[in-house]
């Protein structure tokens, strides 16, 4: 019990460099800073601290903010001009759900080789909300001329569809 005793009194307490008001109970394993448990990050290889996995992260992730704007663009574009045709058509809601995933993956293709498959942090989410929005365009427009809304659940649910394609695909990047 003593021998207790005197190594607690021996151990020097540390805190967290990023909280300095908690305890630390954990070291990077990169970088040797003391981190607390909320901020240990645990990979494969031990635990990190954030500012370590980001940078690992950063060297992955390759695309400009341009290569942002050009996939948003082109998913905008293409998935609206999907939309359009699919609310002129008005097919079944089952066409809709079977043509949705192949439409969104063809425009997630497009959009990655128009950047030459770069990758952005932010791709994936930008992607499927341009996706989104382009595609509800059609039921956008007549909400803007009418000033009423019509529940085209056709063109809801491909935009849906679509977009959750896009980010599989864009999240995939083979």
């Amino acid at each position: 019990m003593a021998s207790q005793a005197q190594t607690s009194e021996h151990e020097e307490i540390h805190y967290c460099e990023v909280h300095p008001e908690r305890e630390a109970t954990l070291r990077c394993n990169r970088c040797e800073r003391y981190m607390c448990v909320q901020c240990a990050v645990q990979t494969p290889v031990g635990y990190r601290c954030r500012q370590c996995v980001r940078s690992q992260e950063d060297k992955y992730f390759n695309a400009s903010d341009s290569d942002l704007l050009i996939t948003g663009a082109i998913c905008l574009v293409l998935s609206g001009i999907a939309g359009w045709i699919i609310g002129q058509i008005g097919l079944w809601l089952l066409f809709v759900i079977i043509l949705g995933a192949p439409v969104g993956g063809l425009i997630a293709e497009v959009a990655l080789r128009a950047v030459q498959r770069r990758r952005g942090r932010y791709m994936k989410q930008v992607s499927a909300a341009a996706t989104a929005i382009g595609a509800l365009f059609p039921v956008l427009y007549i909400f803007l001329q009418a000033g009423v809304f019509v529940p085209r659940l056709d063109v809801i649910l491909f935009a849906g569809i679509a977009a959750f394609a896009v980010y599989g695909r864009m999240a995939m990047r083979g």
